[in-house]
């Protein structure tokens, strides 16, 4: 539930920049009180600015394509030239703005609870979004619950960035906007043979 509240948070910020408030956005991380300004303009970056790695993700979707934490959706319109996509987000307020921008196939949904009709070829996770977990235990299930809405040859693709002090960290974040300050919720950031190690188990 706090993932959800503070991610209507962020729908909301959202919604206010595409009607052209640029008030910024931000992640308060609460161990070290460090306030982070997230860019909402990268939120809807066209293809053109995304980065090598986004480009080689999708580059190498296919099929039936779901792309978890779609956001305002930027990069559907680039996997829509790859296969079928499904687009999923936590808050009903992220997928309006998803939807208000052309992306149809885009539904409010919890990966956790997450129970589509179909099997997928390819799970995408864009922008860190393989750290929704929280904690190690939660994101072992993630792992596992993303293998179980694949077809048998199905891949996951997910873009991470590299974190080089320790095997991971467990964060806590708390969002604010303007006046509004959303509940705490979990983040999981991690190096890349951590990740490795995970998907083996």
């Amino acid at each position: 539930m706090a993932m959800k509240q503070s991610m209507d948070l962020f729908g909301e910020a959202l919604l206010a920049y595409v009607n052209g408030d640029r008030s910024p956005f931000y992640l308060i991380v609460d161990d070290t009180g460090e306030k982070d300004n997230y860019s909402l303009a990268e939120r809807f970056r066209p293809y053109s600015k995304l980065n090598k790695i986004e480009r080689k993700l999708i580059s190498l979707s296919c099929g039936q394509i779901l792309d978890i934490g779609c956001g305002a959706g930027n990069v559907i319109p680039a996997l829509e030239k790859r296969g079928e996509v499904t687009g999923i987000d936590i808050s009903p307020k992220v997928i309006e703005v998803a939807k208000q921008r052309g992306c149809t196939n885009c539904t409010a949904a919890d990966i956790f609870s997450y129970l589509p009709k179909q099997k997928f070829d390819t799970v995408t996770l864009f922008g860190n979004n393989l750290g929704i977990g929280g904690t190690v235990r939660k994101t072992k299930k993630l792992l596992q619950v993303m293998k179980s809405l694949l077809k048998n040859d199905g891949q996951i693709l997910a873009t991470i960035t590299n974190y080089h002090h320790s095997d991971y960290k467990e964060m806590t974040l708390t969002p604010m906007w303007k006046n509004k300050i959303g509940p705490k919720f979990g983040w999981l950031i991690f190096n890349i043979n951590f990740l490795f190690d995970l998907c083996k188990e």
